[in-house]
């Protein structure tokens, strides 16, 4: 299949370059690199999943291959869907995908196998479909790592009960669920009372007209935390139009986020190590295609960080400088990713709640 081609057919002004990545699957004959071609379909467009891409991007370089993202600023199910399917169509060597919600993906991933498509899958998990390999974090423990510092600086300011409201963009997706369920574990026991989550949807505009109408119908919170990567700037932007004084915390380390961090309108955010999960399904599957060796199985796991106001410089260059990021997680695999299945932990460890350390700032 020709690159050029492929580059110019339909859906082109929603595809960005990406990878992919596969569950288990047998050792397949060596293959010339140049020859190899990756799809990645993303579960929508934005500076969150642009990191994702960056990833792919990179690996697809270093391995020589090439990658193709799919993707939409919807957030669409079946758009997302629809462009797996113009994938599978298209005869890719391999597919990574960010299968959301994993419930609504088993059908499509069980068609990519019987193809004999190599797949794996990132960020949000699919616990009952083909998959064998996905790369992720933990996200239990990333919601009990974000509530123990949200409840540790609520109790610091003075502050030992209230409203907090939670907001989650998609309450289908199992992994927010699982951040969701963290959070509130560690504030069992105390006075606080942490609002059902409500939905508050992904794009951009959406996210924050939910959220004026959250903090409108809840003027006394003392703090107010978002599961996805939308939130915290919108909920800054909103704290400082009211003048408002509650506590922020949420997710990942968009430069906005980290902005609102430095600023002192938003007091802790855990990033998720999202390059990872465009460099490693791209990595596992030019390994697999080239060397003809096993895919990889099971899960690669892309620690927790806590960014705050006393170590947020240290994540800003990462984070805005691609040439730093990749320096950066160069040296982060070579330590910590130099053998992807020697690295992996069993695919089962994903459907439990386990409790572990936040990575250190870089």
């Amino acid at each position: 299949m020709n690159w050029l081609k492929r580059s110019t057919a339909i859906l082109a002004a929603t595809m960005l370059v990406a990878m992919p990545v596969a569950g288990a699957q047998d050792a397949s004959p060596p293959a010339a690199s140049g020859d190899i071609e990756l799809a990645y379909v993303l579960h929508g467009l934005n500076a969150f999943t642009e990191r994702i891409q960056t990833g792919a991007q990179d690996a697809a370089r270093d391995y020589g291959v090439s990658v193709e993202v799919f993707g939409d600023a919807s957030f669409d199910t079946p758009t997302h869907q629809a462009f797996f399917e113009n994938a599978l169509q298209r005869g890719f060597d391999g597919i990574a995908v960010v299968p959301n919600p994993g419930d609504q993906w088993i059908t499509p991933l069980q068609q990519a196998a019987d193809q004999g498509i190599p797949l794996v899958g990132a960020n949000i998990t699919a616990l009952d479909s083909v998959l064998g390999a996905w790369v992720g974090q933990n996200e239990f423990n990333s919601g009990l790592i974000l509530g123990r510092e949200m409840r540790g600086r609520l109790e610091a300011a003075g502050k030992t009960e209230g409203t907090i409201p939670v907001g989650i963009c998609i309450p289908a997706a199992e992994v927010l669920q699982e951040r969701d369920q963290g959070f509130r574990l560690a504030f069992e026991g105390s006075s606080f009372e942490v609002l059902p989550a409500q939905e508050v949807l992904a794009p951009v505009p959406d996210n924050y007209a939910r959220w004026e109408n959250i903090l409108a119908a809840n003027p006394d919170a003392v703090a107010a935390v978002g599961l996805c990567s939308i939130d915290i700037p919108n909920l800054a932007q909103l704290k400082e139009r009211n003048q408002a004084e509650f506590m922020i915390g949420g997710y990942d380390l968009d430069p906005p986020t980290l902005d609102a961090i430095a600023a002192g309108t938003a007091e802790v955010t855990v990033g998720q190590q999202e390059y990872l999960q465009g460099y490693l399904p791209i990595r596992a599957l030019a390994e697999h295609l080239i060397n003809g060796t096993p895919l990889v199985e099971g899960w690669l796991e892309g620690p927790t960080e806590v960014v705050d106001a006393e170590n947020v410089e240290a994540y800003v260059a990462r984070q805005t400088d691609n040439q730093v990021q990749y320096k950066y997680y160069q040296e982060y695999m070579a330590e910590n990713f130099a053998d992807l299945q020697a690295s992996a932990r069993p695919y089962s460890d994903l459907a439990t709640t386990t409790e572990q350390v936040a990575t250190p700032a870089p």
